[in-house]
């Protein structure tokens, strides 16, 4: 099964997380073994996509947590 990203993104709108707080929630989500995809491409695991994320700055890591980078989010829902 492939989850659009932005699953995840707004699950850190609403409540910033750890790395292991995230991964926890996807794979109660999404189960282990869940692949992600983007606007413009797909493929991703759960390090794939939080390594994607943080190179398009879509979230910030502070405080031990990700949370989200509103300005570097596109609108999709």
């Amino acid at each position: 099964m492939s989850v659009h990203a932005h699953k995840i993104l707004n699950q850190l709108r609403q409540q910033p997380m750890s790395k292991t707080e995230l991964k926890d929630w996807v794979t109660a989500e999404f189960g282990e073994n869940a692949q992600f995809r983007t606007c413009s491409k797909e493929g991703f695991d759960f390090d794939s996509i939080l390594e994607f994320f943080q190179l398009r700055e879509k979230v910030i890591f502070a405080n031990e947590k990700f949370s989200i980078n509103e300005s570097n989010v596109c609108s999709h829902h």
